[in-house]
């Protein structure tokens, strides 16, 4: 048998690690499209 102690320590762990996981790709995501405001507010292009 599974100890529960063990189980539910490992499922939190995971937990912890996809949602740190999440949380830096989002962070990533939202640094990449600041990035591209800024250098379209910078070259002054209004798009395609």
């Amino acid at each position: 048998m599974i100890d529960p102690t063990s189980f539910g320590t490992a499922v939190l762990v995971l937990g912890v690690l996809a949602a740190m996981t999440i949380a830096f790709g989002l962070a990533a995501l939202s640094d990449m499209a600041l990035r591209r405001r800024e250098d379209r507010a910078a070259n002054g292009s209004t798009g395609d």
